[in-house]
């Protein structure tokens, strides 16, 4: 039937490439169609089924939903998918979907989707261990590279294992990403069908319009099921359906991807499923973190708990509307997928294109949605200071020294020589990198204690990594084959490694600096935080802030700003804070700002002495005064 139908467009049009996009199109809007009718139909009987059976996902605490309602009706994605392909192959004689979505790759998509799907369908019913769902998902990936669904040839021929371990990788952490992020309703299956059309689209532009056929029997079959499932939404996916959507997107592209492109072949899935990996990665840092706080203070929590910290329960704590929330999401994940079939338009501008959108992204992730994690992680961090100072962080400068030389030599060959040449790694690496290194030792570099470190000492570090650059020149001409270029090559290396190595050691205050920050972010609105007011902006009051971080982990009072005599100080920013006002601004600010307590961190006068004390009592405020300590100041 659909032959006949396209054949008159055809005729039309004649053989020209007009004419057969058109004929792909018809088929690709046919498929479209065909599986939204059938989502549309089967999603409300298989509701009334997971009500009938008990699958009703209950109001709690961790939960954004206020009503009853059930789940597992992902099933009717599943289904409306793999009928509206079996329908397609019956309407054109039995061909098969393209060359690519072959008849085995049909049957063996069937089993091991089924075989998910199943294993979905049970968790929703009578519920599963995490760990004995995860051997389920790597079991049906496993099935999948057996049939030849494989990441192999996009980049590289990878041998047969690390293949497999990638492959596997691959299909199993979409499973879960598009698993976490089904938390809210309309949100794994909005943002799948984004994915789909935004796939579904690269391909057109490759064309490619012959491999679109799965894509649209995905998308139609998640359009369908969002008339179910947006806000208010009567119905959930369930991990039967969540799953089957991860597993959909991460294993169409390695079938219809191009095996000699790498934009449309690996960046578009990414950027396609860019929300639920990143939130899968957040959630995976977050909860071993918390594990590992949690084992300190003596206190039980497994990793594969779950939380209340995703990215929809951060959106929406702050919108508190579900529908903003998903249409945020949904923009979000458009302009990703436009970022790719950008990159896919313009190859040779795809770095700078993906360049500015990680950037940009990087700037809204600091900004809005990791605070939590490196919250976290500071606090960790923090409370296992003395650990580390026992013998890690040697250790650690070395390895990062290694890896911050070597990757500075790879930039400094890429800019100089366009290509880096195999025989370069194996002749010149060794001697430019390792020159830098001895003489980094040979200067005592890992002897230093960096976080009290001066002018001189990062004065003697810059001649040493001059010194090695000479050095290892000098290695180059007579051990290799001599070079015209070898004086422009050492100049760009040696400005290459010294910002990196610089910026190394002054890392600690910067994570001490970042670490306050983000406690100040933290507990600056929590009613439970106690509200301080440091009296004091010279050195005793970087002292004071020295020991804060030293206690980052326990203490959960947050500075909301300083006072200070010094006229020249008003107005200004000090560590990070704002310079309120002076003795005399004590009363308006602690009003104001509703201040718990003051720290004095400066020698007191004896008339300004008797008048911060005659404030507090009439503010009912506390007062400590700070030298090495904090010790009662009334």
């Amino acid at each position: 039937m659909i032959t006949q139908w396209t054949r008159a467009v055809t005729e039309h049009y004649g053989t020209a490439p007009l004419g057969e996009k058109a004929v792909e199109g018809i088929k690709s809007a046919l498929v479209f169609a065909g599986a939204l009718l059938l989502s549309l139909i089967l999603t409300p009987v298989f509701r009334e089924l997971a009500r009938k059976l008990g699958m009703i996902d209950q109001p709690n605490e961790r939960r954004v939903n206020k009503m009853p309602i059930p789940r597992g009706g992902g099933l009717s994605v599943f289904v409306a998918f793999h009928l509206a392909l079996a329908g397609f192959v019956l309407l054109e004689g039995g061909a098969p979907v393209s060359r690519e979505f072959s008849f085995s790759w049909q049957q063996a998509f069937l089993i091991g989707s089924s075989a998910l799907v199943a294993v979905g369908f049970i968790d929703d019913k009578f519920g599963m261990r995490p760990f004995v769902k995860l051997a389920c998902q790597v079991a049906v990936a496993s099935f999948l590279f057996a049939a030849g669904i494989r990441i192999n040839g996009i980049l590289v021929a990878f041998p047969l294992w690390l293949d497999y371990a990638v492959t596997v990788f691959w299909i199993v952490g979409a499973v879960n990403a598009f698993n976490l992020i089904d938390g809210m309703d309309g949100l794994a299956s909005g943002l799948a069908l984004i994915a789909s059309v935004g796939l579904a689209g690269t391909l057109f532009f490759e064309r490619q319009m012959e491999n679109m056929i799965p894509y649209c029997a995905l998308g139609g079959a998640c359009l369908g099921f969002l008339r179910y499932n947006f806000h208010p939404a009567t119905v959930f996916l369930g991990d039967t359906g969540s799953m089957f959507l991860g597993l959909c997107v991460a294993t169409l592209p390695l079938v219809s991807g191009s095996r000699l492109e790498l934009v449309p072949s690996l960046i578009v899935p990414l950027l396609a499923m860019g929300i639920p990996i990143f939130d899968t990665l957040l959630a995976i840092w977050r909860r071993a973190i918390r594990t590992a706080l949690n084992r300190r203070s003596g206190q039980r929590a497994p990793i594969m708990a779950p939380d209340k910290d995703h990215l929809h329960h951060r959106v929406l704590s702050q919108t508190m509307s579900q529908k903003v929330t998903a249409w945020m999401f949904y923009g979000i994940s458009a302009a990703l997928v436009f970022v790719g079939i950008a990159c896919t338009l313009w190859r040779k501008r795809a770095p700078g294109v993906f360049l500015v959108a990680f950037i940009a992204a990087v700037a809204v992730i600091v900004k809005h949605l990791a605070r939590v994690e490196l919250w976290d992680t500071g606090r960790l961090l923090s409370s296992r200071r003395v650990a580390i100072r026992k013998g890690l962080i040697t250790p650690l400068y070395v390895m990062l020294d290694l890896l911050i030389l070597i990757l500075v030599w790879l930039l400094a060959c890429w800019v100089l020589y366009a290509d880096i040449p195999r025989g370069l790694l194996i002749t010149r690496m060794p001697l430019r990198v390792g020159a830098v290194f001895i003489a980094l030792v040979v200067t005592k570099t890992y002897r230093r204690v960096w976080r009290r470190a001066q002018f001189s000492d990062f004065a003697l570090l810059c001649v040493a990594v001059a010194a090695g650059v000479a050095v290892g020149a000098g290695l180059v001409e007579i051990f290799d084959a001599p070079d015209e270029g070898i004086l422009r090559f050492g100049l760009v290396l040696a400005a290459f490694a010294l910002p990196p190595l610089v910026l190394l050691r002054l890392a600690v205050e910067f994570f001490q600096g970042a670490m306050q920050a983000l406690k100040r972010h933290a507990l600056k609105k929590s009613p439970r935080a106690e509200r301080l007011l440091v009296y004091g902006a010279g050195i005793r009051f970087r002292n004071y802030m020295r020991e804060q971080t030293l206690h980052l982990a326990e203490d959960d009072s947050v500075i909301v700003g300083i006072i200070d005599d010094d006229f020249q100080f008003r107005g200004r920013v000090i560590c990070g804070y704002d310079v309120l006002g002076d003795l005399d601004n004590i009363p308006d600010i602690c009003r104001k700002r509703k201040i718990d307590r003051i720290v004095v961190t400066c020698l007191l006068a004896e008339e300004n002495r008797r008048a911060l004390l005659q404030m507090l009592k009439e503010l009912n405020v506390k007062a400590t005064i700070w030298v090495n300590e904090e010790r009662d100041f009334t």
